[in-house]
């Protein structure tokens, strides 16, 4: 008799990407509701791009799939909703984390180009 190993099992994007979008605002409306922390209308922008980027990047490690993609794409989003979350603690933080996402993507740029050349 032989047994099977089964297969492992992913989330589609779309749907893990869904669950942590409503997960992240569902704890921004707790949080605002209970006047935990101030509101302020760009810090959306975080509860929407930090998760969301958080769980792009994750999501190109663990899956494999079209890693350059969802890593580039993940930085990006994350990046967006760091300088959201920072904003209110200095003014220059979106200039510091744009210039840091060039970095990165210039890193993976490079990353992607010595893996085909093998």
């Amino acid at each position: 008799m032989k047994t099977e190993i089964p297969k492992r099992r992913f989330l589609w994007y779309a749907v893990g990407s869904l669950a942590v979008l409503v997960g992240s605002i569902g704890v921004a409306v707790i949080l605002y509701s209970l006047s935990l922390i101030p509101f302020y209308a760009y810090n959306i922008l975080f509860w929407i791009f930090g998760p969301w980027g958080l769980y792009t990047v994750v999501y190109a490690f663990v899956t494999r799939r079209d890693l350059t993609y969802y890593l580039t794409w993940g930085t990006i989003m994350f990046c967006i909703g760091l300088a959201s979350a920072l904003y209110t603690v200095e003014s220059r933080a979106p200039v510091v984390i744009f210039g840091i996402l060039l970095i990165v993507l210039v890193i993976i740029g490079v990353m992607t180009y010595w893996r085909g050349r093998r």
